[in-house]
Formats: C-alpha cells, structure tokens, sequence
C-alpha cells in the first residue's frame, strides 16, 4: 500500500508540475502567439492524459500480477483485439497532433491583407527598422536599444534580414523567434492585440556584444501611431504631447560605422 501511494503521488506531482508550467508560459500578445499557445495547450493536456494512462495501466499490472506464492502468473501469447487497439489509440493521437501542427503553421504563414510594412535589419550588435510606407528609419546603438513603434489590431507585414552574419529575433510575449540570415531576406506577419511594451532580443550568439542585441516593440492605438509616424515624416524631435512618456521612444541614428544603412531607406 505504501508503493502504490508514492505512486500516486509522484503521478500527482507530475500533473501539477506540468500545470503549474503551462500555466506560467505567456499566452501570446499577437494573433499567432494566441494560436501557438492553444497549440501548446493541446499538447500538454495530451502529454498528461497519455501519462496517466500508462502510470496507471503499469501500477494496476503490476499489483494484479504480482508473485504472490513464487509461481509465474498465467501467460497469454498474443491477443489481436489488445495490440490492434494499443497501436490504433496512438496513431490515431498522433496523426491528429500532426494535423493540428499543419494548420496552425498553415495559419502563421499566410499573408494577411492590408497592414503595415516593416523592414527590420540586424547588424552587429543591434537593429534597424525602416517604416517601408513612410520612408522612416530607426537605428539602435547598444546604449540605446532599438524600440520599433506599431499599430495594434493591424497586420504587419516584416521582411528580416542581416547584414553580416546570423542573428534571431526573439520576442518572448509573442512567442516568436525568427533567424535573420545574410543574403537572405524572411517575410513573415504579426498582429498584436495589446498595447504595451514588447522586450525582445537576438537569440543566435553572433560574437563579443552579442548581449547588446537588445530592444523592444511598443505597440499603440492606430491613431496614436499616425501621429507618431506623422512627427518623424515632418522632422519632430518629440512624439505628439501626450502620445508617449519623454524619452520612451529613440531617435534616428544613422548606422554604427562601418555598417551601411538598407539600400532605399532615409532617416527623417
């Protein structure tokens, strides 16, 4: 009786554990983190039931069949009906885990339409974005990261590139990371939900200042966003009064040197 507790219990445990971390994992600031969370969901659930049922089956076969006068147990060779359904029951899990895997990678794809356009570049050791559709360019410098100003509730076509060797753009809220390749140019939309401050950083070591790769999405109303956009269009030093707090959104720097910045870009 003593076994089969500790049994139960560390099955217990194992389920709260696996809760308790799922519960902790962000649910997505974007549309598509939203869909990768559900996607995670379903397959921590899955995870559990699938434990359950075999620390169950192990722990009642066990105790069933034990020795209890030192002669073996009867022994059956073979039943087609129990191997039939021990093979069915997981395959079937699987296929459907895959298919739910296809649809939402299918989703996270597809291109939106309307929206914003962004190009974001990594260099070492920080970004550049350029605001393709108002001819706007932020460049970060480690001593004042990057923070790429966007509209909430509104499709954001990113095209991410690099300008020298790999780098990833990680954004934890939104479950995102994407690597940024040289001489190759990655397309990919988001739609984010909330307003708020979004940190993110290069997730691929790419050398000494690796850890200065840092910076940040602040996402805002619509309105809010043209008025900013509009300020930088006309040379604004400052966002519109009331917009954002003093000093929450960098400057345009030009690019650290040595860098050249995007081909077509121009800084306000």
């Amino acid at each position: 009786m003593m076994r089969v507790g500790r049994r139960r219990l560390g099955v217990t445990l194992l389920a709260v554990v696996a809760l308790t971390v799922g519960g902790c994992m962000p649910a997505g600031a974007t549309t598509q983190g939203k869909q990768i969370s559900t996607l995670y969901d379903v397959f921590l659930v899955g995870g559990i039931v699938v434990a359950g049922i075999v620390w169950s089956l192990v722990t009642w076969s066990v105790l069933r069949y034990r020795r209890r006068d030192g002669r073996l147990p009867v022994q059956h060779m073979g039943d087609i009906r129990i191997e039939a359904i021990w093979t069915a029951i997981p395959l079937a899990t699987v296929l459907a885990l895959f298919a739910m895997t296809v649809i939402t990678l299918n989703s996270l794809d597809a291109v939106q339409p309307g929206g914003v356009n962004i190009r974001v570049v990594a260099f070492r050791w920080q970004w550049q974005v350029v605001y393709t559709d108002a001819g706007v360019t932020d460049t970060g410098t480690p001593e004042n990261p990057l923070q790429i100003v966007l509209p909430v509730n509104t499709p954001v076509h990113v095209s991410l590139e690099s300008l020298d060797v790999n780098h990833a753009m990680y954004l934890p809220a939104f479950l995102f990371k994407r690597d940024a390749i040289p001489g190759h140019v990655t397309s990919f939309d988001i739609q984010i939900t909330e307003p708020g401050t979004y940190p993110g950083a290069c997730a691929e070591f790419c050398g000494v200042s690796h850890d200065d790769m840092l910076f940040a999405v602040k996402a805002v109303d619509m309105a809010t966003y043209e008025a900013w956009l509009a300020g930088r269009k006309s040379g604004a030093s400052a966002a519109p009064a009331g917009s954002w707090t003093p000093g929450a959104t960098p400057a345009a720097s030009p690019a650290p040197s040595g860098i050249p910045a995007p081909a077509g870009s121009t800084a306000p």
